[in-house]
């Protein structure tokens, strides 16, 4: 388990942490640390905005797939304008 060192900033969503093991960056609206062990501060960054766009394009996909789904029931019915 990782040994915390000290805090470089803490903002209302996000903050980011020097520990014995390199930098994490966690995120308190998802709960959960979306860099972790990174060599550099920025390496934090980068390595959020990775997990960030790949978590993107799985509900995007994830998005479409059930949006289909709910097209194809909805077309079984008979829809009127009254």
């Amino acid at each position: 388990m990782a040994k915390f060192i000290r805090e470089i900033f803490k903002i209302n969503t996000l903050s980011l942490c020097e520990c014995n093991d390199g930098y994490y960056l966690y995120d308190t609206v998802l709960r959960m640390n979306i860099s972790m062990r990174a060599k550099t501060e920025q390496d934090a960054f980068i390595g959020a905005l990775m997990y960030y766009q790949k978590r993107l394009v799985e509900v995007k996909t994830d998005y479409r797939i059930l949006n289909d789904k709910v097209g194809s029931f909805l077309s079984q019915f008979d829809r009127e304008d009254n």
